[in-house]
């Protein structure tokens, strides 16, 4: 995979997560289909949002459903270099002042926290 994304251990985590929130049965417990089919779901719609540049979008969707993920704040610095990256791409100047601006707002504090030995005043 060229864009360094490793699809399943991302799927893997929001798993995990769900299951460790009890937002799906764990598949040892008697479960629902409508649950596990909502969590299925989930995981589609964020993939789907990470595989056309839709940051935002999968921002959002984490953020309403399984915020606590967003917490890793090595991941959370991934998907902002993402955002940075997709906006430079589009290549406009309205899109290049966007990638600066996600850059001093949310991609240069997320490295902060995501590498503290970064950080000078330490």
């Amino acid at each position: 995979d060229s864009d360094g994304v490793n699809w399943e251990a991302l799927d893997a985590v929001l798993i995990d997560f769900s299951k460790s929130e009890n937002l799906i049965e764990d598949s040892s417990a008697p479960s629902t289909s409508s649950s596990s089919y909502h969590s299925r779901l989930l995981i589609r719609q964020i993939r789907h949002s990470l595989e056309t540049a839709a940051i935002d979008a999968a921002l959002h969707l984490l953020r309403l459903h399984v915020s606590s993920i967003l917490s890793d704040h090595k991941i959370l610095f991934r998907l902002h270099k993402q955002k940075f990256i997709e906006l430079l791409r589009k290549g406009t100047a309205e899109d290049r002042d966007s990638a600066i601006e996600c850059l001093r707002t949310a991609l240069a504090p997320c490295a902060l926290d995501a590498y503290p030995v970064l950080n000078s005043s330490n």
